[in-house]
């Protein structure tokens, strides 16, 4: 027994995208579009300090490329995600990718502009114009990147690096999710089965030990044969990391990334610090599970199996919508009406199948439904996973119908 292609599984567990663009040629056309409207917004360049008026319209102009930008991306991402195998999506996402690289690098001149208006001047523009209120925000924060912002001319040349940055993480991504192929092991009826990272989540649960050995066993088997090129993908994302810090003038690139957030270094290592001191509880339900489990050595394998024996609660999907709409029932009916809607309009990709990227998340932009991604399987995680992406989606629903789009 294999995964089923993507081309055998039903419409109704598929994600419909025609609503984000109605066929493949819709999003040609915007594609064009949106890179013209990039290559337009260097009429912006130099005009940013010349007033409130004209920094109101220059970030207008901005966002609203970046906007209908956001939309290009998700259809090609998302699309392909579905079936990492299918090269003409794969060719969608490098597009994708690619103008979204263009764009960084025709706005980087946006920040190094905003930041050589002096504060009190900055001030006056605000007081000006009344527009520039909703973008307070996004110019404390471009402020409170002051010490990490280049001249426009060196932030545009790493911006236009940005493809071959990302070369790593892309290969990773076709590598795990397409070119990698697990064997086949038996499952608890003693069939023989291709693994699958679904698949696997289950097997690791199962009663007899056997089962679970070999499943893990077979999954890292198929990692061990690519782990010199994984090694290398590896290398390549945190040389990357480590680059963009280091030109920014940050001290490590842990604090380049916590900074997105405005998130301190000491909070990331307070956390380290508090889970080191507590190991010694870890450890402890480490021996308790081993010797609940009769075992006279506990493996990896051996971390996920219930201790209480196997699991009583299994869902199909159509029951976990059922017992996902009792749980969430105490926040109202509003909030009910667009769990309806996520839960029977096709915005759920349900399905394991050949290809497909794995784990699940909520996803979309902010002019599109919030599509989830998931990998089914009966049992009481895959519920839980649908309560939490759609927890994310309608939060997404919410935010968007409220906030404007800065």
């Amino acid at each position: 027994m294999a995964l089923p292609t993507r081309n055998e599984v039903s419409d109704d567990l598929k994600w419909d995208l025609s609503r984000v663009f109605k066929n493949d040629q819709e999003w040609e056309q915007e594609y064009k579009q949106v890179a013209q409207e990039i290559k337009n917004l260097s009429k912006f360049k130099g005009t940013l300090a010349k007033s409130g008026k004209d920094l109101y319209e220059g970030i207008t102009a901005i966002l609203a490329v970046n906007r209908r930008l956001e939309k290009v991306y998700v259809y090609a991402t998302m699309s392909s995600d579905v079936d990492t195998s299918n090269n003409h999506y794969l060719g969608f996402v490098a597009k994708a990718q690619s103008l979204a690289n263009q764009m960084s690098a025709a706005i980087a001149f946006v920040d190094p502009e905003m930041l050589s208006i002096p504060e009190e001047t900055l001030a006056k523009f605000m007081q000006d114009e009344p527009r520039l209120e909703n973008y307070r925000h996004r110019l404390e924060q471009i402020t409170q990147k002051r010490p990490h912002t280049l001249p426009a001319n060196e932030e545009k040349i790493i911006a236009d690096a940005g493809d071959a940055m990302g070369t790593s993480a892309n290969t990773f991504n076709v590598l795990t999710n397409s070119d990698m192929e697990y064997g086949y092991v038996q499952d608890e009826d003693g069939e023989m089965v291709q693994l699958s990272d679904g698949l696997y989540s289950l097997l690791i649960q199962s009663q007899d030990r056997n089962v679970r050995k070999n499943a893990f066993d077979v999954m890292y088997a198929s990692y061990g044969q690519f782990e010199n090129s994984l090694a290398s993908t590896l290398s390549g994302e945190v040389k990357a990391h480590n680059f963009n810090a280091r030109v920014h003038k940050y001290n490590s690139a842990r604090e380049a990334a916590l900074s997105e957030n405005s998130v301190p270094t000491a909070v990331y290592g307070t956390l380290i610090k508090e889970v080191n001191s507590h190991l010694d509880l870890l450890h402890r339900y480490v021996a308790l599970r081993k010797k609940i489990l009769g075992l006279k050595d506990l493996q990896m394998y051996d971390m996920y199996v219930p201790l209480t024996g196997k699991p009583v609660l299994s869902y199909n999907f159509e029951e976990a919508k059922e017992e996902a709409r009792k749980t969430l029932a105490p926040l109202g009916e509003d909030y009910l009406k667009h769990v309806d809607y996520i839960f029977n309009n096709r915005v759920i990709d349900v399905v394991e199948n050949q290809n497909k990227v794995t784990g699940a998340y909520s996803g979309g932009a902010y002019d599109t439904d919030p599509y989830e991604l998931l990998n089914w399987e009966d049992n009481l995680d895959s519920l839980y996973t649908l309560v939490h992406e759609t927890g994310h989606s309608v939060h997404s629903w919410y935010t968007r119908n409220t906030q404007p789009y800065v």
